[in-house]
């Protein structure tokens, strides 16, 4: 995977709905907006990570073990990993690509991933 297919991949993710929690006195769609712009500034060129284990038990944790994952976007509180042939991505964390934690659950919903 390449960064203009992680770019392509979450921007067709965007398209959908965000399961997000609006703040109070902000709108929905600036919310999501907001997000968005957040999100695609944090793209990096895709790293292919392990993930060794989960905060959360009954998630999605063998799927990401067992899979090709990659991780498509940074920030100081995580790495956003997708599946390499879904439309899967999940919020995760670590400083090593090979010892990666996820947070537990997968979606297709690349906000509420990102943001959870």
């Amino acid at each position: 995977m390449n960064k203009i297919e992680a770019l392509s991949k979450i921007k067709l993710a965007l398209n959908g709905h965000a399961q997000v929690i609006t703040p109070k006195g902000e709108t929905y769609e600036n919310y999501v907006e907001k997000l968005k712009l957040n999100l695609l500034d944090h793209i990096i060129d895709p790293v292919k990570v392990t993930v060794v284990s989960t905060c959360a038990d009954n998630g999605d944790f063998d799927k990401y073990k067992k899979s090709n994952v990659w991780a498509i976007a940074k920030s100081k509180f995580g790495w956003l990993l997708t599946l390499e042939n879904e439309n899967e991505f999940a919020l995760a964390f670590g400083d090593d690509p090979n010892k990666i934690m996820m947070h537990g659950f997968s979606s297709p919903d690349v906000l509420a991933e990102w943001c959870s």
